[in-house]
């Protein structure tokens, strides 16, 4: 009985010395957690910039010396990668007043920590297009593979890859 009990207290001893992984302290810290809701902010941030046609909004959230790169072109630089919405501004300013409106929906956001300062998301994208009360269709699909930095304390898009 007394070794049961002997070996009852290792094994609570290495448990709490040596939690299995996933187990509390795998805990993420509260800096971590802040920083993933950061980051989600950003992830949206960029879709709200980008259907409301916020050329400002849509610079703000990529780092000065960003890339961008998607269908066979990279943008280099807020000021270039800000170009992408103006022209868009350009082609909507041509169409009518009822013409359908474009909305992005993103889902299967993954973010994986490189260090307190850089991190890689994943998510698929949809575009859906109608006019606001519908029907809709699918415009296109694929997925955003991002290098993301903290600069300033500010989660920012440092490369981003459209993959469709």
């Amino acid at each position: 009985m007394l070794r049961l009990l002997a070996l009852a207290g290792i094994i609570t001893v290495a448990t709490f010395a040596f939690p299995p992984p996933g187990a509390a302290g795998d805990l993420p810290t509260a800096s971590e957690l802040l920083d993933r809701a950061a980051i989600q902010n950003l992830v949206v941030k960029y879709t709200i910039a980008l259907d409301t046609l916020d050329a400002d909004m849509y610079a703000s959230v990529f780092a000065d010396d960003a890339e961008f790169t998607f269908g066979g072109n990279t943008y280099k630089g807020r000021a270039d990668i800000r170009k992408i919405v103006t022209g868009l501004q350009e082609r909507n300013a041509k169409q009518p007043a009822d013409a359908p409106k474009s909305y992005h929906v993103l889902s299967n956001t993954y973010v994986e920590f490189v260090n307190d300062h850089e991190a890689h998301h994943r998510s698929y994208w949809q575009t859906i297009r109608g006019p606001s009360s519908g029907p809709f269709t699918v415009g296109g699909m694929g997925r955003y593979e991002d290098t993301l930095v903290k600069r300033n304390g500010e989660w920012l898009i440092l490369k981003r890859q459209i993959i469709q």
